[in-house]
């Protein structure tokens, strides 16, 4: 496969996890985890990415026809090749909670998105049924929509799919809003969080998940989310943003944290 130039990415970056937590919440037969690499499935070509920890950058081949620059751009967003942990580390490092964590995994960040569509349908899939369920679901939605746009979505035959009416609903309103311009993820994310919450489906945790991924909001933090409070071994909501106070203004790495990384035994 032909070689599209490199992306330079802030070390350290911990690929391996990285791609691990992906792998659950990849778009199926649109996303794949392989041998290492990230391979994605374009309209009208593929492009695999791999990681070179000794020149520090990401590397791309790609195969027919591709938009080499917004190749570039979606696969920085997806993996923030950018961030700084210095800060993050020194903050949430003193947390007794997330310190083994961050040891065991330095670097560790909130995934992006390649398309900001994909991600609002992956999560409204993934409201109230367990990661490999969405993944059932989604991979559904790919066979009967062949792409996951607002214009398939909208052509696409999507009764009995094995979800409530309600959701699918949600998603073919979001569909037709984004089709209209009534969202738009080019905006300020106070904005598109403003455009979303007038859209059914799109409540308070649902929202807040999305900052983390989209709106790159390091405070953003669902106290609601059934997994953080496992993780975080705590009984409430309530309980858990009084722990996460001291985490602030870095919550949505904590949170990564808790959702990504499992605290070593010893």
């Amino acid at each position: 496969m032909p070689q599209l130039p490199p992306i330079p990415v802030v070390q350290p970056f911990p690929w391996e996890s990285l791609l691990a937590y992906l792998s659950l919440r990849a778009i199926p037969e649109v996303e794949r985890i392989h041998d290492g690499t990230y391979q994605r499935r374009l309209e009208r070509g593929s492009v695999v990415v791999s990681f070179d920890p000794r020149r520090s950058q990401l590397v791309l081949s790609a195969e027919g026809w591709i938009d080499v620059e917004t190749v570039r751009r979606n696969v920085s967003a997806l993996f923030d090749v950018g961030f700084d942990s210095s800060d993050v580390a020194e903050r949430l490092g003193r947390s007794r909670l997330l310190a083994a964590r961050m040891r065991k995994v330095p670097g560790m960040r909130p995934l992006g998105a390649w398309s900001a569509f994909e991600l609002c349908v992956r999560t409204i899939l993934g409201q109230q049924v367990t990661v490999a369920a969405a993944g059932t679901l989604m991979r559904r939605w790919v066979q009967r929509c062949r792409t996951i746009t607002p214009r398939a979505v909208l052509a696409a035959e999507l009764s009995q799919i094995g979800m409530p009416n309600k959701r699918v609903e949600a998603i073919r309103a979001f569909a037709l809003a984004v089709q209209e311009r009534r969202v738009r993820f080019d905006r300020p994310w106070s904005e598109v969080n403003a455009m979303l919450a007038q859209l059914p489906g799109f409540g308070p945790w649902t929202r807040e998940y999305l900052a983390i991924r989209l709106g790159r909001q390091p405070d953003a933090f669902p106290a609601t989310d059934l997994g953080l409070i496992r993780a975080a071994n705590v009984a409430s909501p309530a309980e858990l943003l009084k722990l996460a106070e001291r985490w602030r203004p870095y919550r949505a790495y904590a949170a990564t944290y808790l959702w990504a990384v499992a605290r070593p035994t010893r």
